[in-house]
């Protein structure tokens, strides 16, 4: 006699569907992206330079955990360590407090994203830059009202984000940001010299 195949019986068959019902569902291009932008925020340091329709022009240094340099221009430079911010605007730095939560404030996935629950993702496709492979993701949010293109890097991290906000006015602006340097150990932020203290 020969026996039925454990596949055919009621129990394997139980086993299998139990198996299917735990199992992980596959990432999908919003899973995907927003992992990378996890990626990106929990990086030890990076740099960006944000290009805005205005034309403004803004150049960020972070470095992990609360230190951060901005650079606008003619509109001076401010760095940022700890709690403390140091703005310097012709050739004169004055010493402000900082709120501690500022570096979280800065890395969240709604600041980069909107809300999760209205947020729709699609991979456009794959690209080859300089000789490295790219992959394209396009992001609507109704809250706010945003769309984005990413380029995410073989690495994983963000290289370009291009996105377009809509304000309630129906006025929108658009700014491109240019990341680089993702965990450089020789990106360093020091605080700027202070004049000395009049006597």
């Amino acid at each position: 006699m020969i026996k039925p195949a454990l596949s055919a019986t009621p129990a394997r068959a139980a086993v299998l569907i139990a198996l299917l019902a735990s199992a992980p569902a596959a990432a999908g291009p919003k899973e995907e992206l927003i992992a990378a932008v996890d990626r990106l925020n929990a990086a030890r340091s990076y740099r960006s330079v944000m290009s805005a329709d205005t034309g403004l022009t803004v150049e960020t240094e972070f470095v992990a955990p609360d230190r951060m340099r901005v650079r606008m221009g003619q509109l001076g430079e401010r760095v940022v360590v700890g709690t403390t911010m140091y703005e310097t605007y012709a050739g004169n730095t004055r010493k402000t407090p900082m709120p501690g939560n500022w570096a979280s404030a800065m890395h969240s996935r709604v600041k980069q994203l909107g809300s999760e629950q209205t947020l729709s993702v699609a991979l456009l496709g794959e690209q080859t830059v300089a000789g490295q492979p790219i992959r394209v993701y396009r992001a609507d949010n109704s809250q706010p009202r945003m769309s984005s293109t990413f380029w995410i890097g073989a690495h994983g991290y963000p290289l370009q984000v291009k996105t377009t906000l809509t304000t309630a006015k129906n006025k929108s602006y658009t700014s491109t940001v240019r990341y680089s340097r993702h965990n450089d150990p020789g990106l360093r932020i020091d605080p700027p010299a202070m004049p000395a203290p009049k006597r």
